[in-house]
C-alpha cells in the first residue's frame, strides 16, 4: 500500500492517518492556518512514513507501535496520563501502543514516522520465550540517533524513505522493503530495552525440557476446564514442585500463572473477534474467570484498556 496525501484539512489528515495507520484524531486550534504532506508506504512487518506540517495541530492516537524520527523542528509528545517528552532531531521517541499518545506540533516540522503493529512483536518474543506474551511493551521512550541501535534505525529508515514519493529510487521492491523492516523489528526487539529485556537476558530463551512442553500441551488441550496444579503435573509426568521449579526457570512463572495468561490471551482473542451479541461476561466465563471486577483489572493490566473497550475496536477516547 502507497499513499501520498498534501492538504490543509484536519478532519481530512484524521481520515488519511487513520486509514494507513488506525484510529487517529486530529485536532487543529481555531483559527490557525494548517499545510500537511504525508507519504507512506506499508512495508512488511512496518508502516513507514515522511511527514512535513506546518502550523498548529494535536495528534492522538491508540493500539500502534510509534517511533517519530524528528528531522526539522520539536513537539512535545504526551504518553499516557504522565509521561511527555520532547521530540527533537537527534533522538527518537518512542510511543507505546497501549497507551494514548499525543503529538503536539507548533510550527514547522518534518519527521520520519514508523508503525509497527505490537502483536507482531508479542508474537516473536512469544516464540522465543515460549510463553504468551501481551500488555505493555514499555520500550524506553527515548533512542539516541547518533550511537549504537539508534544510528542503525536511522540509516535503515532513511534507505526506506527513498521509496517514498513520486520519483522513489525503489518503486517496485517490496522484498527489500519487507527484509529492512524486519531487520528495523528485530533491532529494536533485541537491543532497545523494554520490559522483556531481563527475560531474554537471563535464559527464558533456553528450550524448555519435555515435562515442561507437556504441561503446556495440557493446559492447551483443557484451557476451559477447572483443572488443578495436581492434574498438570500428572498430565507432564512430575511431582508438582519439579513442575513449579521447571516452570520458574523456563518460563518465568508460576504453572498457575501460566494457565492464567494462556486464559486471559483467549478471552482478549475472542474480545476482539468474537460476534458483538456475546457479551464480555459471557466471554469471560468461557474461559474461566468468575470474577468480573477481577476479570476486567487484570484484562486492564495486561492490554491497557478496558475489555468493553476492545469490543470497541479500541477507539480513541
Amino acid at each position: 500500500m502507497r499513499l501520498s496525501y498534501l492538504g490543509s484539512d484536519a478532519e481530512e489528515v484524521s481520515d488519511v492517518l487513520t486509514r494507513c495507520i488506525g484510529p487517529v484524531r486530529v485536532q487543529q486550534p481555531p483559527k490557525t492556518d494548517l499545510s500537511y504532506s504525508y507519504e507512506f508506504v506499508a512495508a512488511g512487518r512496518v508502516a513507514f512514513s515522511r511527514v512535513t506540517s506546518q502550523g498548529s495541530l494535536s495528534i492522538g492516537q491508540k493500539a500502534k507501535l510509534l517511533i517519530l524520527l524528528s528531522l526539522h523542528g520539536s513537539a512535545c509528545v504526551k504518553i499516557g496520563p504522565k509521561e511527555s517528552l520532547i521530540s527533537k532531531p537527534g533522538h527518537a521517541a518512542i510511543l507505546d501502543g497501549n497507551k494514548l499518545s499525543e503529538l503536539q506540533v507548533e510550527k514547522a516540522r518534518s519527521h520520519f514516522s514508523l508503525v509497527i503493529d505490537q502483536g507482531d512483536i508479542f508474537r516473536q518474543l512469544g516464540a522465543v520465550l515460549e510463553r504468551p506474551v501481551y500488555g505493555a511493551l514499555d520500550f524506553v521512550p527515548e533512542l539516541d540517533l547518533a550511537d549504537g541501535a539508534g544510528e542503525i534505525i536511522f540509516k535503515l529508515s532513511q534507505i526506506m524513505a527513498a521509496s517514498l514519493g513520486p520519483g522513489s529510487d525503489i518503486p517496485d521492491m517490496p522484498h527489500a522493503l519487507s527484509y529492512l523492516s524486519a531487520s528495523i523489528v528485530s533491532l529494536l526487539v533485541d537491543t532497545v530495552p523494554h520490559r522483556f529485556s531481563a527475560a531474554l537476558s537471563q535464559g527464558e530463551w533456553l528450550p524448555s525440557p519435555r515435562h515442561v512442553k507437556r504441561a503446556v500441551d495440557f493446559m492447551h488441550a483443557n484451557l476451559r476446564a477447572p483443572i488443578s496444579m495436581s492434574d498438570i503435573a500428572e498430565a507432564a509426568g512430575i511431582g508438582v514442585r519439579s513442575l513449579q521449579e521447571g516452570f520458574k526457570r523456563f518460563k518465568g512463572t508460576s504453572p498457575i500463572s501460566y494457565l492464567a495468561q494462556l486464559r486471559m490471551e483467549a478471552a482478549h482473542r475472542d474480545l476482539l473477534e468474537a460476534d458483538q451479541r456475546v457479551s464480555v461476561a459471557e466471554i469471560a466465563r468461557k474461559w474461566g474467570f468468575r470474577h468480573m471486577g477481577r476479570f476486567a483489572n487484570e484484562y486492564r493490566k495486561c492490554y491497557g484498556c478496558p475489555p468493553s473497550e476492545a469490543r470497541k475496536g479500541r477507539a480513541l477516547s
